[in-house]
This record gives C-alpha cells, sequence and structure tokens, in this order.
C-alpha cells in the first residue's frame, strides 16, 4: 500500500479543519438567541400542568443540585431521537440531577400523547406555552438548558446531542 505523501496529508487535514469549522458556526449560529450562559442572571422560573394533570413549578433561586430543562415538540423527528437519552441520564444519574421535560409548539393533548408512546418516560411531560417558549427563547428543537445550583444556565444546546454530550455538559460519569 502506497503512503500518503505530506501534501495529501495537508489537504485531508484542511478539510478535516473546514468542517470543524463549519459545524462551530453552525452551532453558534443555532444558539445565538437563546438565553446567555455564563451571567449572573438566573433562568426564568415557571409553573406549568404536566400531562396527568399536576401542577409542577421550577423556581431557579431554591435549587440544591444541577438541572436539566429539556423542550421539545411533538412532531420533530430529531426529538424522537434524542428525548430517550434524557430517560437515559435520568436512570443513571440518580438524585443528582432534576430533570424537566417541557412540549412546545403542540397543538392537543394527544397529539403529545402519541409521541410519548413511542418512549418510556419516566420524568413527568410538562405542556408549555407560547410564554414558555418566549421566557427560554427557544427557537427549534430540540433544545435544552442546564442550570447550576445556584440558578444560573451553565449550558445550553438546540439540535440532538448524544447522552454522552449531555453527560459531559452536567459533570456525569456514566457508571
Amino acid at each position: 500500500m502506497k503512503k500518503p505523501t505530506k501534501k495529501k496529508l495537508i489537504v485531508w487535514l484542511n478539510q478535516i479543519l473546514i468542517f470543524i469549522g463549519i459545524f462551530i458556526l453552525i452551532t453558534w449560529w443555532q444558539q445565538k438567541d437563546m438565553l446567555s450562559t455564563g451571567t449572573e442572571n438566573l433562568s426564568p422560573s415557571f409553573t406549568l400542568v404536566s400531562m396527568d394533570d399536576q401542577v409542577i413549578s421550577f423556581e431557579p433561586a431554591t435549587l440544591e443540585k444541577k438541572t436539566l430543562i429539556y423542550f421539545f415538540a411533538p412532531w420533530c423527528s430529531v426529538c424522537h431521537a434524542s428525548i430517550d437519552n434524557i430517560e437515559a441520564i435520568k436512570e443513571s444519574s440518580g438524585e443528582h440531577v432534576n430533570f424537566y421535560i417541557i412540549a412546545l409548539d403542540w397543538k392537543s393533548k394527544q397529539e403529545i400523547s402519541d409521541f410519548l408512546s413511542q418512549h418510556h418516560l419516566t420524568i413527568p411531560v410538562l405542556l408549555g406555552s407560547r410564554s414558555t417558549s418566549d421566557a427560554f427563547q427557544i427557537r427549534g428543537f430540540p433544545s435544552y438548558y442546564i442550570i447550576d445550583k445556584n440558578g444560573k444556565i451553565k449550558h445550553k444546546n438546540m439540535g440532538y446531542t448524544t447522552e454522552l454530550g449531555m453527560r459531559v455538559r452536567l459533570g456525569l460519569t456514566k457508571d
């Protein structure tokens, strides 16, 4: 087998760097309108009703542990691919993280039920509204925020994220 020449290696390395640059640019563009991370501002709070009619509140000033807030739309195919990652992290993280899953851009509870019937979630699903979407500046799905125990936004993302990526951002290691 013939060894690649130095010129071919340089071309290959340049292509990789261009790909990484494009990926970083797309990620920045997707997240540019989301809430800021690393500020002293607290995450927005909310009080929402769950699919089983429980009233659930989130108040960032009273947190004692990290929190992951995941926003999805029932029509979103990427949400179908990523929501099981949230459940897997919940199952293995014990009580070290709070989890909230919020449905947005839905027309009926049946639409959300149909989505949920394809997933086995133990985390209650909350019924978000336009005001929830506006408060968290959600412009695409799935989106999520990681809030630290002081109520401040530490990470944000829009689009598919692997289970490993979420674990790293949450500071969790797999057992």
